[in-house]
């Protein structure tokens, strides 16, 4: 193993893969990837749902909604050029009561506000 890089990453979860490849790819750096355990995404990243949020939460013209519109763009546009499956499956938003009712309406005008379809 070589021992000299500008960088070390620790961590071998998303953030710290991600990172890494930014520097490799992004800045041309020599970068070292520290990862305590046998395999990547051993913990919370290869625990998680998989889920790409929307935005559709959040208030139209906050830096949140910004911020998720566009990473979720980014994400699928790295996962095209990796190569990497993925799923557009969309969302399924459900009253439970009768009084929850109106407030989709509001949701899904949201929703539309903050660029999403459907």
């Amino acid at each position: 193993m070589n021992s000299d890089c500008e960088v070390a990453v620790i961590g071998g979860g998303i953030v710290g893969l991600a990172t890494a490849l930014a520097l490799v790819e992004r800045e041309g750096r020599e970068v070292l990837l520290l990862e305590a355990e046998s395999g990547l995404a051993a913990h919370q990243t290869g625990h998680n749902s998989g889920v790409i949020h929307a935005g559709l939460y959040y208030r139209p013209g906050s830096l949140k909604a910004r911020l998720c519109a566009e990473g979720r763009e980014d994400l699928f546009a790295f996962c095209e050029a990796q190569g990497l499956p993925y799923e557009r499956c969309g969302k399924l938003v459900l009253a439970t009561r009768p009084e929850e009712l109106g407030a989709l309406d509001a949701l899904a005008e949201r929703g539309r506000t903050n660029g999403l379809e459907g």
